[in-house]
């Protein structure tokens, strides 16, 4: 099986996006709000793995400290996912959003150039 940058081959998706599409406002913040799905995820996966651990052992009985535990957590999977890509869920999403945006994008430039064609006043 041929391997890119050590992905199989099969793995890797052929789009024809426009590098520059990853660089508008969309994409950015398309960006942003994937990273955080992945660390709400995590961080909602690990408070829950955690209570049921603390509810089965009995401990779960006085946690004063519940909510520093809990923001503990948070800040944690915030780190994950901003310093090393997290588990790549994020990615995952992006790519198969960032699609839509790259759509978009082109059926408005393709308006203003038929607007502008036909000699029409663009109007955004």
């Amino acid at each position: 099986m041929l391997r890119t940058n050590g992905i199989p081959s099969s793995k890797i998706i052929d789009t024809k996006i426009n590098p520059e599409v990853h660089q508008t406002d969309e994409a950015i913040k398309l960006k942003e709000a994937c990273q955080q799905f992945e660390s709400i995820l995590w961080s909602k996966l690990w408070k829950d793995m955690k209570q049921s651990a603390m509810s089965i052992s009995g401990a779960d009985q006085a946690r004063p400290y519940k909510q520093m535990e809990d923001l503990s957590l948070e800040m944690a999977s915030d780190d994950l996912v901003s310093s090393s890509g997290g588990a790549g869920l994020w990615k995952m999403l992006y790519d198969s959003m960032i699609g839509k945006v790259a759509a978009d994008q082109e059926a408005t430039q393709r308006r203003q150039a038929d607007e502008e064609a036909n000699g029409l006043d663009i109007q955004a």
